[in-house]
C-alpha cells in the first residue's frame, strides 16, 4: 500500500479529541472511529491496512467538524470539495484515489450502521488516473469451445482440465483454485464453496453438468489427500510458484487452441462480464466474490466504454 503523509493532509494540525466542537461531538467522533475500526476488521482487512485507514479517516472527520458538516449530512459536493483540499495541498493522484477509497469505506459504514442511507463517494472517480480495463475479453461460446477442445485431449492430465473448468465455469482467482479442498465439493448438489480471503468474500457457486464426470473420478482417486486437491509432485499443497508453473503450461497449450487466449485473469473478467448480461449487479458481486459492487460495476458493458473513453482522455500520451 502506498504511503501518505498524513501531515500533508490535516485540516488544523489537531487530532480528533482536540478539534473545535463540544465534547458531546468528540465522544461521538470516538465512537464513530472505534465502530469504523470493527467494521474494518469484519471486512478481514489486515491490521496495517486498518491503522492506515483509521487514521487517514479522522482527518476526513475533523474536516467534516471545522465545515459543519454531519455523518449524514455531507453529500457528494462536499466530498469533491475534500479532494480538493488533498489537491490543493500537493497530494498525489495515486494518494488522494487511496483517500478517496477511504472514504467509500466509511461512507459503507455509515449505511451499514442506518446513519446514512447513500454512499455521496460512490461516484466519484479521479481524473488522471490511468485504471486498468478488463480488455480482451472472449465469449462464452469461444471460453466453452476452448474447454470442450481441452477436455478431450488424452494426454492432459485430470487436474489441468478440472483447473480450467474452474477458470471457465466458476470465474475463479489463481489464489482460490489453490485452496479449493475435496470438501468444499458437494457433488450431490453440483456446487463449490469457496472460502473468503482478504481480497474476497466467500460463496456457493453451481458447477456445470460437463465438470461432474471428471469432478467426481478425480476426487474418488484422490479421496486420501486431506489437504487441498491440487498439490505438487511431492503431494504438498500448490503454492503460487507451483501453479503459476502450471498454468504457464496450461496457457501455453490453450494458445495453440485458440490464439486469442492470454491468461487466467482474461478468462475471469470474460466470465465477470457475461454474467453481468444474465444477472443483477449484486448477484454478479456475490458470484465473483467481490467485497464491494464498485469491483463489479467495472465488468459492465456501459462502463467498461465510458472508462475506456476516460482513459483516451486522460492517457499520458496524450
Amino acid at each position: 500500500m502506498d504511503k501518505i503523509n498524513v501531515d500533508k493532509i490535516n485540516v488544523d494540525k489537531t487530532n480528533v479529541d482536540k478539534t473545535n466542537v463540544d465534547k458531546t461531538k468528540c465522544r461521538q467522533n470516538k465512537h464513530n472511529i472505534m465502530d469504523f475500526t470493527k467494521y474494518l476488521q469484519q471486512k478481514k482487512l489486515s491490521a496495517a491496512t486498518i491503522k492506515n485507514y483509521t487514521t487517514l479517516i479522522q482527518h476526513f472527520i475533523i474536516w467534516l467538524n471545522n465545515e459543519n458538516l454531519t455523518n449524514d449530512a455531507f453529500t457528494y459536493n462536499d466530498v469533491l470539495a475534500y479532494m480538493q483540499v488533498c489537491k490543493d495541498k500537493k497530494i498525489s493522484i495515486r494518494s488522494t484515489q487511496m483517500l478517496l477509497g477511504v472514504t467509500r469505506h466509511y461512507c459503507n459504514y455509515l449505511i451499514q450502521e442506518n446513519k446514512r442511507t447513500d454512499n455521496p463517494a460512490a461516484g466519484i472517480f479521479i481524473k488522471g488516473l490511468v485504471r486498468k480495463l478488463p480488455s480482451n475479453l472472449l465469449t462464452t461460446e469461444a471460453l466453452e469451445n476452448l474447454y470442450k477442445q481441452y477436455n478431450i485431449k488424452i494426454n492432459i492430465a485430470a487436474s489441468k482440465k478440472i483447473m480450467l473448468g474452474l477458470l471457465i465455469y466458476q470465474g475463479l482467482k489463481v489464489a482460490e483454485i489453490i485452496n479449493v479442498q475435496a470438501k468444499h465439493i458437494q457433488l450431490d448438489e453440483a456446487k463449490i464453496f469457496i472460502p473468503g480471503t482478504k481480497r474476497s468474500n466467500e460463496r456457493w457457486l453451481n458447477l456445470q453438468a460437463i465438470q461432474m464426470n471428471l469432478l467426481q473420478e478425480y476426487i474418488q482417486k484422490n479421496k486420501f489427500k486431506e489437504i487441498t486437491i491440487f498439490t505438487a509432485n511431492n503431494n504438498k499443497p500448490l503454492n503460487s510458484k507451483n501453479i503459476n508453473n502450471r498454468l504457464q503450461y496450461i496457457f501455453m497449450q490453450l494458445k495453440q487452441l485458440n490464439k486469442n487466449i492470454i491468461n487466467a485473469k482474461q478468462i475471469r473478467s470474460s466470465v465477470i462480464t457475461a454474467w453481468l448480461k444474465n444477472n443483477n449487479l449484486r448477484q454478479v458481486q456475490y458470484m465473483a466474490g467481490h467485497k464491494y459492487v464498485s469491483s463489479t460495476e467495472r465488468y459492465q458493458t456501459t462502463n467498461l466504454e465510458a472508462l475506456q473513453n476516460e482513459l483516451q482522455q486522460h492517457h499520458p500520451m496524450r
